[in-house]
C-alpha cells in the first residue's frame, strides 16, 4: 500500500494518530482514557480508549521520524520544553491580552500545523470528516514532504487560547469548517487552544499575517475573555459551562 505522505509502497502503520497525543495533555483521565464531545451528543461526554488515530495511512519513517520531529517540537513550545523560546505577556489598549511568542523555528512549529491540517484531511475518520481540502490536500502533502513552510501567508493558523479562564480545558471537538475573511477556514478546538486555518495561498491580510507564526519566527496567541470562552464552548457543545 502508499505511504499517504511520500506515496511510495512501504509497509504502513497499524496506529498512526491524527492529532498527536501531546495534545490532549489535560484531557485523559488517569487511565489515560479521553473524554470527548461531539456535536451528535452536545450535553455528554465519552471516555474512549485512546484519541483519534487510523491505521494504514503512512509508513515508519513519515509518521515516526518527519511528522513526530515536529510533534516533538510543538510539545516544548506548546507545554514547556527543551527549546529557546521567548513569550511575553502584552495587554492592547482595547483590553486584548496576547502572547508575543519569539524565537520560535519556523519551519518546524508552522509544518507541525500544517501536518494537523493535512492529516484531519487524508482521514476516514468521522470525527474529521468536515476537514476536505480538495486540491490543496496535495500542496500541504509536499510541503511537509519537503521540509518547506512556504511564506507565512500560505495557509497561515491564528491560535487563540482560553487557558488563562476558570473554564474545562479537558475538551476536544470535531473539527469544524467556517468562513474566514470570506474565505474557506478549519477550526480544531483541543485542550484549551483554538486552531485557526485559513485556506488561502499567499495571504496579505493585516490582522492575519501579524497573529500567524511567520518567518521571523513569531507569533501571537491571543486569549480570549470568559464570555468570549463560554460563547465558543456553547457554540460547539450545546451548553454553557460557566453554569452550574
Amino acid at each position: 500500500m502508499k505511504c499517504k505522505l511520500c506515496l511510495q509502497e512501504k509497509e504502513l502503520l497499524k496506529k498512526s494518530h491524527i492529532i498527536p497525543d501531546f495534545m490532549y495533555k489535560e484531557i485523559f483521565d488517569e487511565k489515560h482514557r479521553m473524554i470527548k464531545f461531539t456535536t451528535q451528543t452536545p450535553n455528554s461526554k465519552m471516555s474512549v480508549p485512546s484519541s483519534e488515530y487510523e491505521s494504514q495511512i503512512l509508513c515508519q519513517k513519515c509518521d515516526n521520524e518527519i511528522i513526530g520531529s515536529l510533534e516533538t517540537y510543538a510539545s516544548q513550545v506548546l507545554f514547556g520544553g527543551r527549546v529557546n523560546v521567548n513569550a511575553k505577556n502584552y495587554i492592547k489598549p482595547d483590553g486584548l491580552e496576547f502572547t508575543q511568542v519569539s524565537n520560535l523555528d519556523y519551519r518546524k512549529f508552522k509544518l507541525f500545523l500544517l501536518s494537523l491540517l493535512w492529516r484531519a484531511s487524508i482521514s476516514s475518520r468521522p470525527f474529521f470528516g468536515k476537514v476536505q481540502l480538495g486540491p490543496y490536500e496535495d500542496v500541504m502533502r509536499k510541503m511537509i514532504l519537503d521540509g518547506d513552510p512556504c511564506l507565512g501567508g500560505d495557509f497561515p493558523c491564528i491560535i487563540t487560547s482560553y487557558r488563562k479562564q476558570d473554564l474545562p480545558k479537558e475538551l476536544v471537538a470535531e473539527p469544524r469548517k467556517i468562513r474566514l475573511d470570506q474565505r474557506i477556514g478549519y477550526s480544531f478546538l483541543i485542550g484549551g487552544f483554538l486552531y485557526i486555518f485559513k485556506i488561502i495561498k499567499g495571504d496579505q491580510t493585516d490582522w492575519v499575517l501579524e497573529a500567524a507564526v511567520n518567518a521571523n519566527g513569531e507569533a501571537k496567541i491571543i486569549h480570549t475573555t470568559k464570555n468570549q470562552a463560554t460563547d465558543l464552548l456553547a457554540s460547539y457543545f450545546g451548553v454553557r459551562f460557566d453554569k452550574a
